[in-house]
């Protein structure tokens, strides 16, 4: 009963993993029905299941051999594509030009978000946005930010994004993402010629498509070479409903991040979720991912950017 069990999950093992390596090399996530699939067998997730059937009772030296080649492609692939052992060094540095926005989504906190606080102090950002701030009282709580982060103004968008600025900068429009996700759009000023910032909350829900939302969000950045994108999308890098964000726009932490770019969960690279993508004006100084897994299970995201002089 044993041996016949294992063979059976054996055999379940492979089924999954031969369809995850379609999915992750070939199928990805163009079609509706297979979006659950792709999104729940990313390549971590499928190397780990590679290296279970290498070691599994009673495995043959053929399914061993198998599973050991499928390993080192999977390996190969996800490390080349997602780690970077060192970010791109900028030869010249002119901080007086240069912008810095911080990002992160803070899981729904039931009061103040102490973690958040102490981010904002630490890198002290031109400007920051986040999703998922949490619902109570939010008007009063952000008199508080204020009040605890002098020099910044807080604004709350109903549906769930905090904005935080210490430069000029003034809310333009804020609305669902077909009907379910968020978004709000700001104007920065004082940091050269005023840009936009869109704020983009795609909601997961199960029984729709994200790319509908995906793409409500890029519609909202009105086709400016300047605009910068950035919000929890709930999509992976991977995803082939983000071909038109590479169309059009560069994602920071590709270009400019170090170590793995998934930014969830607690600090394990499995799924990047948490995006900044900016217009071709833009060029990245510096991507980092920073984690207080204590306070959030998504990393947060602290891009500087300087406009092109070309």
């Amino acid at each position: 009963m044993t041996s016949t069990l294992l063979k059976l999950i054996h055999r379940g093992g492979w089924a999954a993993l031969l369809l995850g390596v379609v999915l992750q090399f070939g199928l990805k996530d163009h079609f509706f029905g297979l979006r659950l699939l792709f999104y729940a067998m990313p390549m971590p997730c499928l190397l780990v299941l590679a290296v279970t059937l290498l070691v599994w009772p009673l495995a043959r030296w053929k399914s061993r051999l198998a599973a050991a080649v499928l390993g080192l492609v999977l390996a190969g692939t996800w490390i080349s594509s997602s780690w970077r052992p060192e970010a791109p060094v900028i030869a010249t540095r002119d901080e007086a030009n240069e912008v810095r926005i911080l990002y992160w989504n803070l899981c729904r906190p039931t009061g103040l978000h102490q973690g958040m606080v102490d981010l904002v102090k630490e890198f002290q950002p031109h400007v920051a946005a986040f999703v998922e701030p949490g619902r109570s009282n939010m008007e009063a709580m952000c008199t508080t930010y204020e009040t605890l982060l002098p020099g910044y103004k807080a604004a709350w968008m109903p549906r769930g994004i905090l904005w935080l600025s210490r430069v000029p900068s003034r809310y333009r429009e804020r609305g669902k993402l077909e009907n379910i996700g968020a978004f709000a759009r700001f104007e920065v000023n004082g940091l050269g010629p005023a840009f936009p910032v869109v704020v983009a909350d795609v909601f997961p829900h199960p029984l729709h498509w994200r790319k509908g939302q995906l793409e409500e969000a890029l519609m909202h950045t009105q086709g400016r070479s300047d605009a910068i994108l950035v919000g929890d999308f709930n999509t992976p890098l991977e995803s082939a409903l983000l071909d038109g964000y590479r169309a059009r726009f560069t994602n920071a932490l590709e270009v400019a991040g170090q170590g793995f770019k998934e930014t969830w969960p607690l600090g394990m690279p499995l799924l990047s979720l948490d995006h900044l993508w900016l217009g071709p004006d833009w060029e990245v100084v510096e991507a980092r991912k920073v984690w207080r897994i204590t306070d959030s299970d998504h990393a947060a995201l602290l891009v500087t950017l300087r406009r092109r002089s070309d």
